[in-house]
């Protein structure tokens, strides 16, 4: 008689319906008017931000304010919300840090931690399901957004979708 045990094997998750990708401006949030203006780089209702394309999921949706980070980690554009509830002009922004900006709300993260990982792990993984964060402006106690995270472009980078919480 033979003690062979079976073998064991992992049965995959029933696929899921595709979440379908969106485009928006970088700077505005609208989504192009047209299917012609969607394949402009430039978003054609206020002629200051790029187009950028994310999922379904994560795009922002009508006052939402976002921040779009690049794979440096620096603040590539910002939404006229984020404008307003960060308290810079995006001229100001581009190119800082994130973390000059926004760190994790929870006070036991040590110096932005969990949201560069956030972050990192977005980037690197190219198109991933968004994950949730709480966030606040960097310095500021009391104030604190609930926020999703994912990968946008192009170019490719994090989009970081702020509303409240």
């Amino acid at each position: 008689m033979s003690s062979v045990r079976p073998l064991l094997r992992l049965v995959p998750d029933p696929p899921s319906e595709p979440v379908p990708i969106v485009s928006f401006c970088g700077h505005c949030g609208q989504a192009p008017p047209t299917p012609m203006a969607a394949r402009s780089r430039v978003c054609a209702l206020c002629g200051l931000g790029v187009v950028i394309s994310a999922s379904a999921d994560l795009a922002p949706k009508k006052g939402e304010a976002f921040v779009i980070v690049d794979r440096q980690l620096k603040l590539c554009a910002l939404s006229r919300g984020a404008e307003r509830l960060l308290g810079v002009d995006e001229p100001d922004a581009v190119h800082c840090h994130v973390s000059d900006f926004l760190e994790p709300a929870d006070a036991e993260a040590g110096s932005g931690d969990e949201l560069l990982q956030e972050i990192i792990a977005t980037s690197a993984m190219g198109v991933a399901a968004p994950t949730s964060i709480v966030v606040r402006p960097t310095g500021e106690y009391g104030v604190r957004y609930a926020a999703r995270v994912g990968s946008c472009g192009p170019p490719e980078g994090a989009l970081i979708v702020m509303g409240s919480v």
